[in-house]
C-alpha cells in the first residue's frame, strides 16, 4: 500500500492556498479557478479553503486585497518632481500589472460570477486610487492640469493606462519596442490632459 500523501501543515495553509490560486489563474485562467483545483494544487482538502477563506469568493477577496495593497505601495509618491513622479507612477502601474497578472486578472480583467469585493477590500482599492489622486494634486500645485478636478483626471488617466496594459496582457500589442512605446503613450496622455482647458459654461 502506498503511503498517504502528506497534507500541508495548518499554519502554512493560507500562503500555500494563495500561491496555488495565483499559479492556477496564470496557468488555467478564470475558467479553471475552482475550489477543487486550487485544493489539489495546494495539497489541502477542499474544506480547508472554506475554513480559512470562507470559500472561493473569500479567496478572491484575499487576492484582490493583496493586489491593491501592493499597487498602493508601488504608486505612492516619493517626493520628487511632480511631473516626473506622475510619469513614474504610470510606469509602476504597468510593471505591477505585468509582474502580477493573476492579481490583475482578479482586480480588473475578469468578473467572477458571484464575487463582489467586501467593504474592506473595496476600501483598499480606494486607497490605491487615492495615490494617483495625490500625484495629480502635486502636479496641480505647480500649475499643471489647472481646469480638471483631481479625482476626475485620476480616473481618466487610470482608464487610459488600463486600456493600454490590458491589450498588452492579452498580447495584442504590435509595438516594436513595448517599453519605449508605453513611455511615449504616457507622455502623450500627460501632455494632452495638461493642454486641456475647460470653457466656462
Amino acid at each position: 500500500m502506498s503511503p498517504r500523501p502528506q497534507r500541508t501543515p495548518s499554519q502554512l495553509i493560507v500562503p500555500e492556498v494563495m500561491n496555488a490560486a495565483l499559479q492556477l489563474l496564470s496557468e488555467s485562467g478564470p475558467e479553471g479557478f475552482t475550489v477543487r483545483a486550487i485544493a489539489r494544487k495546494a495539497n489541502v482538502a477542499p474544506m480547508a479553503i472554506y475554513n480559512h477563506f470562507d470559500g472561493k469568493n473569500g479567496l478572491l477577496d484575499a487576492i484582490w486585497t493583496e493586489g491593491f495593497t501592493i499597487l498602493q505601495r508601488e504608486l505612492a509618491p516619493i517626493g520628487g518632481d511632480p511631473e516626473d513622479e506622475l510619469l513614474r507612477s504610470g510606469i509602476a502601474y504597468r510593471k505591477f500589472a505585468l509582474e502580477h497578472k493573476s492579481h490583475y486578472t482578479v482586480m480588473f480583467m475578469n468578473r467572477f460570477v458571484g464575487f463582489t469585493p467586501s467593504i474592506a477590500a473595496a476600501y483598499v482599492a480606494t486607497r490605491a486610487f487615492q495615490e494617483l489622486v495625490k500625484h495629480i494634486e502635486r502636479c496641480q500645485s505647480v500649475g499643471m492640469f489647472p481646469d480638471i478636478a483631481s479625482d476626475n483626471l485620476a480616473q481618466m488617466l487610470w482608464a487610459a493606462c488600463h486600456g493600454y496594459i490590458s491589450l498588452e496582457i492579452l498580447d495584442i500589442n504590435f509595438a516594436r519596442d513595448r517599453d519605449e512605446t508605453f513611455l511615449q503613450f504616457l507622455s502623450g496622455v500627460q501632455r494632452g490632459f495638461d493642454a486641456l482647458r475647460v470653457e466656462p459654461r
